[in-house]
């Protein structure tokens, strides 16, 4: 039977390149004091800068594993079993075996080969001017695989080099994905890399570092998905406020899984009182009595987003059965009193006197008092869908013109076919009575329709009778309304907003090659 393989062990080489070790495995399965490997785990990579056919360097994975052990629901690997690019595991535990026989790998068509006289799969020789013995060893620190491959310099293409030291500088679930794209993975496939049995900072942190590495190629993408990636943490946010203060009953499926994941790991916690304090608020400044009004201040975990990352106050929009909510919506845009502006443009006054880094977030209704906080406390604001900020509301409130932020300090996402939008900026008839959202309208923050909207609004048109969408202009109305209607929701502004960034980050990880 096979032995077991684990972080460390050595996996063969092909052609004229050494073994290289496995740098990836379980989180949480040891074998002899060692993360248990799997299949699809990295191994490290390697170039191959022979004469005969030159490939570069690439990435390597265990391409192989058990048909009868899983581990963390991916085939256990073992001896033996095949790496991606040519080789096979060929060093694993001493006294752990898992059964079947496993599968060899074909040999890389290159050169005369070198590498591991351990592997049986591999008829190979050692390299003319050998690397020393570290390559087998089962301690592989950053400094000795800078080492060996400064050592190949000599037979291969510095740039080439340069590069895989620089992926050897990220974390090993950066390379992974890395791995997984090089070797044609979708993105669905690059996204169960990311996402299985990872924790909110390691997938922060490799995200972080594929973009950093994919600046001088794509730096368009590269800032795009560096702010969508910010402003999806807000989004989060933003959804989950109007969760705050309601029993688990009074809310729908949706945001009950919301609130479960928040208080998982989120990355977020809701302020304390003594963190209230220290932005120089008071936790009866979120809430107006006798009203629906809401906010909440939110608090980053610095360990997963690093120490500059901000507080965040988030004010609650519009609920559809409210008419508090829809009070203050309209006398706002009529330069009319408002509680609920008053409300955020005070919020706004005591941050800006505090003196405290923090930025705001809101949507729709919360998106048009998250500008107003962020225009009177001269601060950041990523709003959502937002209503529209009357040009005397701030003013009218104690903050003159002159002293109010810009609007260049608020990035305004909407998704395409909101019906706010549409009503605020684009129907002819009311765009001339009602106010544009503020926003720094220079960046990129429309965001594309998603790809389940329409389907789903074209099915609930048809079961609610209003004949077929294919024959019926009635009908096709109702669902581009309904449509509208629906692309207004944080839902769907989440899913937009997760939609980009993965198409983003699958072009970021190719274009970083």
């Amino acid at each position: 039977m096979p032995a077991a393989a684990r972080l460390g062990d050595s996996c063969a080489g092909h052609g004229c390149f050494p073994a290289t070790p496995i740098v990836a495995g379980s989180g949480d399965v040891f074998i002899n004091g060692k993360p248990a490997a799997r299949q699809g785990d990295t191994v490290l990579l390697h170039a191959c800068p022979c004469p005969k056919m030159p490939h570069g360097i690439h990435g390597r994975s265990i391409s192989a594993g058990s048909s009868t052990v899983s581990i963390n629901g991916k085939p256990a690997s073992r001896v033996g079993d095949a790496i991606g690019c040519g080789g096979s595991v060929a060093a694993g535990s001493g006294d752990v075996f898992i059964g079947d026989t496993p599968y060899s790998s074909p040999a890389h068509k290159c050169a005369e080969g070198a590498a591991a006289s351990k592997s049986p799969f591999l008829k190979i020789t050692p390299l003319a001017e050998p690397l020393g013995s570290g390559w087998a060893s089962s301690i592989f620190t950053p400094e000795f695989y800078k080492s060996a491959l400064q050592k190949m310099a000599v037979q291969a293409d510095i740039a080439l080099l340069n590069k895989a030291m620089e992926l050897q500088e990220m974390s090993s679930l950066a390379q992974s994905i890395i791995t997984a794209v090089d070797n044609g993975a979708d993105k669905q496939e690059m996204l169960d890399v990311l996402e299985t049995n990872t924790t909110k900072a390691q997938r922060r942190k490799a995200r972080e570092e594929i973009t950093e590495r994919a600046k001088s190629t794509k730096p368009e993408t590269a800032d795009r998905f560096a702010m969508d990636m910010d402003a999806a943490e807000k989004a989060m946010l933003a959804d989950h406020v109007y969760t705050v203060g309601k029993p688990d009953n009074k809310l729908d499926e949706r945001r009950l899984q919301l609130r479960k994941d928040f208080e998982g790991d989120s990355g977020w916690s809701e302020a304390s009182p003594a963190e209230l304090k220290n932005l120089g608020l008071r936790k009866k400044d979120l809430t107006i009595k006798d009203s629906n009004f809401q906010a909440q201040v939110y608090m980053p975990d610095k360990n997963v987003f690093g120490p500059s990352a901000k507080p965040v106050v988030v004010l609650r929009g519009t609920e559809m059965t409210k008419l508090d909510d829809w009070k203050n919506n309209v006398n706002q845009g009529l330069d009319k009193e408002s509680a609920y502006y008053e409300r955020a443009v005070q919020i706004g006054k005591k941050l800006r006197k505090s003196r405290k880094p923090v930025e705001t977030a809101g949507h729709s209704l919360g998106g048009g008092m998250s500008s107003a906080t962020a225009k009177a406390a001269n601060i950041e604001a990523t709003t959502f869908n937002a209503a529209g900020l009357h040009p005397n509301t701030v003013a009218r409130y104690g903050v003159s013109k002159a002293q109010q932020g810009p609007d260049t300090l608020i990035k305004g996402y909407r998704t395409e076919g909101d019906i706010l939008t549409y009503v605020q900026e684009q129907n002819f008839l009311s765009k001339h009575v009602m106010h544009d959202a503020v926003r720094d309208k220079s960046l990129d923050t429309t965001l594309p329709k998603t790809k389940s909207l329409t389907p789903q609004a074209i099915g609930a048109a048809t079961l609610a009778g209003v004949a077929s969408p294919i024959y019926s202009p009635m009908a096709y109305g109702a669902v581009k309304a309904k449509e509208k209607v629906d692309m207004h929701g944080m839902d769907q502004v989440r899913l937009a907003l997760e939609e980009r960034k993965v198409n983003d980050l699958h072009t970021l990880t190719k274009s970083g090659a």
